[in-house]
């Protein structure tokens, strides 16, 4: 069947469009069916680029078993495309059975790109998740995992240790080494980061800052310069300055940093920063529309916030980043237009994945 759609963009003219089985079509005479969007605004669908679907919550980041996490992979994959997220950057898990949810029916999961599990030192992330990776073996590490097919490997940069504060994980040398290896493999590399370890891995040439809060001003332009993107997960932030408590060490570092992300924000924006929306679990799997309206709260334009939350990650990833002939057809229709007004990606009139109406207002 030969459904034909009306596709009102959030910026540019309106065009007709028709989808047949999976994928878009040029509209012709063979019309079986036509959905009436002429009056809604179409996105080729939300993105979150730091989901964990391995995790319900961050508790699970505590002794979380691979069966749980084998069931929880199909149910969070399937709550975000009934938020409209039909693309996910799932980065990183306890173990690399994230990457098992690329065996999974695509119609039954957004497109996924993910990284295995999370890499750190001993002492540089919680004991017992991920692959506890020494300095000395970093490098032999990444070569092992640099061509896994999720196209992500994900390294913890900096973590705070007990007296001593934040402090970096690896040399600026060896990360710089890891970096290139994954690079050469075909892999992109996220660095968390939650202190001043962001500029050694801007430096080192990482492609995505998770959560920053200490990049520098210099930091935000270098990484504009070489196409790298930003992960600020600030409704995460938020959550754990609560969490901490205002007058906590701990606390003060966050709420330190989101006034540091107040002023980066705009300037990533200025400069042409690719921001990407992620939730990292601050929220429910699919909600990903708060983490939209905190990056507006914290000083990005409803444009821009609607854009990293959507259109910008497909381009980022190379994924087609528009509702035209021959790409997927995926397409989220609101009421008002993201552009003008970020809220309303939390509340999509129509969903369509792979040629199939997964939400429709009646």
């Amino acid at each position: 069947m030969t459904t034909l759609l009306t596709i009102r963009p959030p910026r540019g003219d309106t065009y007709r469009i028709a989808y047949s089985g999976s994928e878009f079509v040029e509209p012709d005479t063979s019309i079986d069916n036509e959905i009436d969007t002429s009056e809604w605004w179409a996105l080729p669908g939300l993105a979150d680029a730091h989901a964990h679907l391995t995790m319900s919550s961050s508790d699970d980041i505590h002794g979380i078993s691979e069966e749980a996490m084998g069931m929880n992979l199909p149910v969070n994959a399937w709550a975000h495309v009934e938020s409209g997220v039909l693309l996910i950057l799932d980065k990183g898990a306890n173990t690399d059975l994230s990457l098992s949810i690329l065996d999974h029916d695509a119609g039954l999961r957004p497109s996924v790109e993910a990284a295995g599990g999370i890499i750190h030192p001993d002492g540089g992330y919680p004991r017992g998740f991920g692959h506890e990776v020494e300095p000395d073996d970093l490098v032999e590490f990444v070569r092992t995992r640099a061509d896994t097919r999720g196209g992500w490997v994900k390294i913890v940069a900096d973590w705070p240790r007990k007296g001593l504060g934040p402090l970096n994980n690896y040399p600026l040398e060896t990360l710089t080494e890891a970096v290139a290896v994954a690079h050469a493999a075909g892999a992109r590399v996220a660095a968390h980061t939650m202190a001043d370890g962001a500029s050694d891995a801007v430096a080192a040439g990482v492609d995505s800052i998770e959560h920053g809060p200490y990049l520098t001003k210099s930091d935000i332009r270098a990484l504009a310069d070489r196409g790298g993107s930003w992960v600020p997960t600030v409704a995460n932030m938020l959550k754990f300055a609560t969490l901490l408590g205002a007058e906590s060490t701990g606390g003060r570092m966050f709420l330190q940093g989101l006034e540091n992300m107040r002023e980066n924000l705009p300037l990533a924006e200025e400069v042409g920063l690719t921001v990407l929306a992620g939730t990292d679990m601050a929220v429910p799997h699919g909600d990903v529309a708060i983490e939209a309206m905190r990056l507006r709260d914290y000083g990005l334009s409803h444009r821009a916030a609607a854009e990293a939350t959507s259109t910008n990650a497909y381009a980022y990833v190379g994924r087609p980043n528009s509702i035209a002939p021959g790409n997927v057809a995926d397409v989220v229709f609101f009421e008002e237009n993201p552009f003008e007004n970020v809220a309303t990606l939390a509340h999509p009139a129509l969903i369509i994945h792979l040629g199939k109406v997964i939400l429709q207002e009646s």
